[in-house]
This record gives C-alpha cells, sequence and structure tokens, in this order.
C-alpha cells in the first residue's frame, strides 16, 4: 500500500494505492480520502505497474506526494 497526501489541504487527507494479484488477475485498488474506492483490473503485473505509475504522476502534478513514512511493504506469506 503506498499513501499520498496532500499537505496543503486542511484538514490533512491522503490517497491510498493497492497493487494485488488476486487468481489469474492484477488489480489496482485506489482509496479516497472520502472512503470510497475504485478498482481496475489488469492481464498482467506490468500493466498493472505501470497504471500505478502514472496514478502517481498524476497525483504529483495536483499537489499530493508520498507520505514521507510511506515505504513498500513485502506481501506476507501465509
Amino acid at each position: 500500500m503506498l499513501w499520498f497526501c496532500n499537505r496543503v489541504e486542511r484538514p490533512l487527507r491522503f490517497i491510498g494505492i493497492h497493487c494485488n494479484r488476486d487468481s489469474d488477475s492484477y488489480e489496482l485498488l485506489v482509496l479516497y480520502p472520502d472512503g470510497s474506492e475504485e478498482a481496475e483490473c489488469f492481464e498482467d503485473a506490468s500493466s498493472m505497474v505501470d497504471a500505478a505509475k502514472k496514478l502517481g504522476k498524476d497525483l504529483a502534478r495536483l499537489g499530493w506526494e508520498p507520505c514521507p513514512t510511506a515505504s513498500a511493504v513485502a506481501p506476507r506469506e501465509s
């Protein structure tokens, strides 16, 4: 999960981006500040990663930035 914040807005708002592999597809899930979610499915990992990078760049152009404490988390094994 990657978190983005907009330090200009008050109260501080966050957007979360989660990339996931589920069965035979890959999913990009976006969690918006109002609690809504948007998901998009992809057939391969590279397409999902490309979409996540584009979303990150789009957010940066709108004044959003990765949270300072954000870090990539490796998936846990069951």
